[in-house]
């Protein structure tokens, strides 16, 4: 099954850095039980960090879309136009 991140964190298991939007886990499959404790509040931080890509909520969906644009480096000026940086 394949989860989306939708709450930013760092996995402690190989220390990579997840972003809102990322796909987890980054390579291979996950261990059953880091699995179970980012999907749930059963994590360091309470939270649920990770959901199964068929579960996102339209809410969701569009905090990582927003989380997205920011991470390609857009950002609006005052006049209302986009300005991608490089």
């Amino acid at each position: 099954m394949e989860y989306v991140v939708i709450k930013s964190f760092t996995d402690k298991d190989d220390k990579r850095k997840y972003k809102v939007g990322d796909r987890y886990p980054y390579r291979g499959f996950g261990k059953r039980e880091r699995i179970e404790e980012l999907s749930t509040r059963k994590n360091m931080r309470g939270e649920v960090l990770i959901r199964p890509l068929s579960n996102v909520t339209d809410d969701e969906d569009k905090i990582m879309e927003d989380e997205g644009e920011r991470r390609r480096g857009s950002r609006k000026i005052d006049s209302g136009e986009r300005i991608i940086n490089d």
